[in-house]
């Protein structure tokens, strides 16, 4: 069967293909806007792109609608081959990222051609790479959402996760205005312009620093040793500035700040205190309302994934087996994949 040229194509499969193209539309317009920064004006013409290159192609000869797909999957490659090595250079992606990105755009190519057990071996591959190298980030937000939230009175010693206000103990004086505060990301950035006059800001230094404090809810209150912890998605302060060519910020953890804390409960000596989990490599605290907006917002963005990996999944086998239009029946035959 000619991958390129079908001699048969009835309005079903014009519109099968029709919706692919709006989802590859959807697929660019998430890669650019997440690794690329791009505003929606600039986004649009290469979200409009597949369905505008479907709709030329259908006029022109519905027979290389498949054609149109092939496009469509050639530019995704490009774009996750391309996006991921742009943000590195630009300081907006870390290197894990790009690794999985590179390897996800070498293997879907792969397993399309190879057929279903390329294309199912391939889905595994990307799960488990996926798996491999998470950032303390990933790690604590993957557990927040599977840990039970202890009370501080009645949690059990071992991997906890629990949520109250901080309490600080021995002030820590951050960087800019020596404010007073539990703990600080200092971050200096040297501004760049291009050619075309857009700014990027190359990452020179980060200094993160946290003293022992505590958090307290209704029950009880806890000691926080706040050595290894990690500080994730703190609030900008508003004393952050920008001079002589460099963009100076700070990340400030204050007293009462409404968080949650993932650690390991310890009792020594009958002092009760949370610390680094050395297993799970985990010890990392993040403001409350920003661990709402992530459990709101993360479904939909795996639901689209799934989406997407099953919609590319049903492309490929029909791009693969023979389609055979017989009157008012379609006749698939699934004997060409293998």
């Amino acid at each position: 069967m000619n991958l390129f040229y079908w001699d048969k194509v009835d309005a079903l499969i014009i519109a099968i293909m029709t919706f692919s193209s709006i989802v590859f539309g959807v697929a660019y317009y998430f890669i650019l806007k997440s690794l690329f920064k791009l505003k929606a004006k600039h986004v649009w013409p290469l979200f409009a792109l597949p369905l505008v290159l479907m709709t030329l192609t259908v006029l022109y000869d519905p027979g290389y609608a498949p054609t149109a797909i092939w496009i469509d999957c050639a530019i995704l490659l490009f774009l996750i081959i391309v996006a991921p090595i742009y943000g590195i250079l630009k300081n907006k992606v870390q290197l894990s990222t790009v690794a999985w990105l590179l390897t996800v755009g070498a293997i879907v190519p792969i397993s399309i051609m190879a057929g279903p057990y390329g294309l199912i071996a391939s889905i595994v591959l990307i799960l488990v790479l996926s798996t491999l190298t998470p950032s303390k980030s990933d790690t604590f937000y993957d557990l927040q959402t599977l840990l039970p939230s202890s009370k501080i009175r009645s949690m059990a010693m071992g991997l906890v996760e629990v949520s109250g206000k901080t309490v600080m103990l021995k002030p820590l004086i951050s960087k800019i205005k020596k404010v007073p505060c539990i703990g600080y990301i200092y971050k200096i950035d040297v501004i760049r312009t291009d050619k075309k006059g857009r700014i990027r800001y190359d990452n020179i230094l980060t200094e993160t620093q946290c003293n022992t404090f505590q958090i307290t809810d209704d029950t009880g209150t806890v000691t926080i040793k706040g050595g290894d912890i990690s500080l994730l998605d703190l609030p900008e302060s508003e004393h952050s500035y920008e001079s002589k060519g460099r963009r100076y910020q700070q990340f400030l953890l204050k007293e009462g700040m409404d968080v949650l804390l993932i650690g390991k409960a310890t009792n020594k000596g009958g002092q009760v205190f949370i610390e680094k989990d050395t297993t799970k490599n985990v010890f990392a605290i993040a403001p409350l309302d920003y661990v709402y907006q992530y459990n709101q917002s993360t479904p939909l963005y795996h639901s689209f994934i799934r989406h997407f990996i099953f919609l590319i999944a049903i492309i490929s086998i029909v791009l693969l087996c023979n389609i055979n239009i017989d009157g008012e029946k379609i006749v698939i035959s699934f004997f060409s994949l293998f």
